[in-house]
């Protein structure tokens, strides 16, 4: 007969029951779910009261603590310009104080520099007056100084210029007299010479000479007898005839307003 079957209806039935077991077992996780939500739920809103009234009582404090620091700083603002005030007396006295102060150490300093001024004017003008006199008296040492050696230099010079003039005039008498020995010489010579010569003539005119002899026999009318070379510079001069070789060898006399010792070294440069 036909109908169900009992095993395929068990099956079904225990997965029917499996399913269901499974949809309680859902519901009650979500029941827990739900009462868990539930529960954090109303702890929020218990923190949400709790911060909306701490934020109720903060805003009262932060008014006030504004409405403190309001007053604060009212008092403070008070203070600093009570504080500014006085500060600003106090600087004022101060400099008040302080110009005092100041006006009469310079009123000081001044009477000091003048003090120094005059110290210093004082110190400098007896530095120069004392200059002055070592000047003056170097000075005149100097001068003295310069007319004696002036003077010792003037007397040297003219003991110099006597001595060369005493040299020059005793050079000048020997050689004056050496040249009047050498012309009364020369004189002697000569008149032996001319006697000599006129001897030889005399003789060749007492004995013939041969024709076509070159030795004469006479002297030429209006002739004198010819000297050696070398003794006409040695002739004694004639009575208006000027001394030449004296002139010569002697230098020129000075004239008006020469120096006297120019001479005296020209004739110690030639005799001494």
């Amino acid at each position: 007969m036909g109908g169900y079957k009992r095993l395929d209806v068990r099956t079904f039935l225990n997965e029917l029951a499996d399913d269901f077991e499974e949809l309680l077992q859902s519901r009650q996780e979500l029941n827990e779910r739900l009462a868990l939500m539930e529960g954090r739920l109303a702890e929020y809103r218990q923190s949400e009261d709790d911060l909306r009234r701490a934020v109720v009582s903060a805003e009262r404090i932060a008014q006030e603590l504004r409405e403190n620091a309001r007053k604060e700083a009212e008092l403070i603002t008070t203070q600093a310009e009570a504080y500014r005030d006085s500060v600003t007396q106090q600087a004022n006295a101060r400099s008040v104080g302080l110009e005092a102060r100041h006006e009469a150490r310079t009123g000081e300093l001044e009477m000091a520099h003048r003090a120094r001024s005059t110290e210093l004017e004082a110190a400098h003008q007896g530095r120069s007056t004392q200059l002055e006199a070592s000047y003056r008296a170097r000075f005149s040492d100097l001068e003295a100084q310069y007319h004696r050696r002036h003077r010792e230099l003037e007397q040297g010079l003219a003991a110099r210029t006597a001595h060369l003039e005493s040299v020059f005039s005793q050079r000048h008498n020997e050689l004056t007299t050496l040249l009047s020995r050498a012309r009364d010489e020369q004189g002697q010579f000569v008149a032996q010479y001319r006697a000599l010569v006129a001897s030889f003539y005399e003789l060749a005119s007492r004995h013939a000479q041969p024709e076509g002899s070159p030795l004469p026999t006479e002297l030429p009318q209006g002739t004198a007898v010819p000297l050696p070379e070398g003794t006409q510079s040695l002739l004694p001069p004639a009575p208006n005839e000027p001394v030449s070789a004296l002139s010569a060898a002697t230098p020129d006399a000075p004239e008006d307003g020469e120096d006297r010792s120019a001479v005296a070294r020209v004739t110690e440069q030639q005799f001494v």
